[in-house]
């Protein structure tokens, strides 16, 4: 992780200077909305509330970090099993398609948190590895817009790891 966020800063502090001489300016973003994580199983189905900040450094590059509260549960074969938390760090690559819309890709490493309960024992375990996905970012004006992404989790430890798909309302700073 502290390989990850070497790398981040010294992609912004080449990033910055070439950010001057095209016209670019610097922007943060803060989002909130929903996630939803699916494993490919009918089994689980993980629905969070996701909370992200990202600041764009060049007009295609950036950096973001994300945090998901699970919200409810899936019983699986008498066992409660829940999401409690993900959070995670991506390096963004963004492409303008106008002024208002841009595509992304973001490649970074996460963590998410399960707890399981069956008769009344629980336990948690934590699961890490590396994260990736695509998406897409719509501005209605200057600061207010919607974001959408697919994200793939994969974490070896579990059978490969899951999807999310977000929805979230996106505001630029």
């Amino acid at each position: 992780m502290r390989l990850f966020i070497l790398a981040a800063v010294a992609a912004s502090a080449v990033a910055l200077p070439a950010a001057a001489q095209t016209g670019f300016k610097p922007e943060i973003t803060a989002s909130a909305g929903y996630t939803r994580f699916a494993d490919g199983s009918e089994d689980w189905d993980g629905h969070s509330v996701t909370a992200r900040v990202a600041a764009r450094f060049h007009r295609y590059v950036g950096v973001e970090a994300e945090g998901s509260l699970g919200v409810g549960s899936s019983e699986i074969a008498g066992v409660d099993l829940k999401m409690n938390h993900t959070v995670a760090a991506f390096a963004v690559a963004y492409l303008p398609l106008s002024e208002n819309f841009d595509l992304t890709a973001r490649l970074g490493y996460g963590s998410t948190e399960f707890e399981a309960s069956v008769g009344g024992a629980t336990g948690t375990e934590s699961f890490s590895g590396v994260a990736a996905g695509i998406g897409g970012q719509y501005f209605f004006d200057e600061s207010n817009g919607l974001r959408m992404d697919v994200t793939r989790h994969h974490y070896d430890d579990l059978d490969g790891g899951f999807d999310a798909v977000s929805f979230a309302y996106i505001r630029r700073f």
